[in-house]
C-alpha cells in the first residue's frame, strides 16, 4: 500500500488568501497504468497540502490533447474529460465510504459520496460554494471548455477543499489524521490515460474499488 505524509503548508502570501509553496512539498505520481493499451504514458502529478480547516491539492497533468466540454456542477460525463479524481474515505477507515471528487482540465468539479458505485449523494451547490478551485487553462482562456490544439502539453488544477465542505456532504466529522485514498488519471477524446496511484488489480478499468485505497497520513499542528 502507497502511503503520503501530508505536511502543514506554508503560504506565499502574507493575505488572508492562503496558497502553500507547492515547491517545497513532495508529489504524489500517478504512474501505474493497470489498463494501458496503447498510446504515449503521460506524466501526472498530485501535491498536498492542509491546515485545520483545509486541504489544499495541486494537481499537474502531462497533457497533449486537453479537452474539456462539461460546465455544470456534478456533472456525470466529467470522467470522459481530461480529468484528475481523487476517491478519499474521510473516515480514516479502509473500506468505508468514500467520496469521489473528480475535476476536468478547466476547472469543472464533481463530488459525491456513498459506500459503492451505485446510489452516491451528490454535494449541493451550497457546499460545492465553499471549495476554492482555479485551473491554469481556464485562467489563460477564460473558457469553460476546451478543444484539443497542437499547442497542448500541460495543465495544473489547485483547489482548496475546506473539511466542512466534506462534512456537509458526507454528514460526519472527517478524521485528522488520516485517510484511505486514490487518484486516478482518465478521459479526454485522444489517449485515455487510465493511470492510478495506488494500483488496482483487477481486469476492467474500475476507480470504484475503496479496497485498492493507499494512505494518506496528516502531519500538522492542530
Amino acid at each position: 500500500m502507497n502511503q503520503y505524509i501530508i505536511h502543514q503548508g506554508v503560504s506565499i502570501n502574507n493575505n488572508e488568501n492562503f496558497s502553500p509553496d507547492w515547491q517545497t512539498i513532495e508529489a504524489i505520481d500517478v504512474n501505474h497504468f493497470p489498463w494501458y493499451q496503447a498510446g504515449n504514458k503521460q506524466n501526472t502529478q498530485v501535491k498536498l497540502s492542509a491546515n485545520n480547516e483545509t486541504l489544499f491539492i495541486q494537481i499537474i497533468a502531462q497533457d497533449n490533447y486537453s479537452f474539456a466540454k462539461q460546465t455544470e456542477l456534478n456533472h456525470m460525463l466529467i470522467c470522459e474529460d481530461s480529468c484528475v479524481e481523487f476517491f478519499f474515505s474521510p473516515s480514516g477507515v479502509l473500506g468505508s465510504s468514500y467520496v469521489n471528487l473528480e475535476v476536468n482540465c478547466c476547472g469543472t468539479l464533481h463530488l459525491a459520496y456513498g459506500a459503492g458505485r451505485e446510489s452516491r449523494q451528490f454535494i449541493s451547490i451550497e457546499a460545492a460554494s465553499l471549495i476554492q478551485c482555479k485551473s491554469s487553462l481556464n485562467l489563460a482562456m477564460k473558457s469553460p471548455v476546451k478543444l484539443e490544439s497542437e499547442e497542448d502539453s500541460q495543465w495544473i488544477v489547485e483547489i482548496a477543499l475546506p473539511f466542512t465542505a466534506i462534512e456537509q456532504l458526507t454528514g460526519e466529522k472527517v478524521n485528522k489524521d488520516k485517510w484511505y485514498a486514490n487518484f486516478y488519471r482518465c478521459g479526454g477524446r485522444t489517449q485515455p490515460q487510465y493511470a492510478v496511484w495506488n494500483n488496482i488489480e483487477v481486469i476492467d478499468p474500475d476507480y470504484h474499488r475503496p479496497e485498492h485505497f493507499g494512505e494518506l497520513v496528516f502531519r500538522y499542528q492542530l
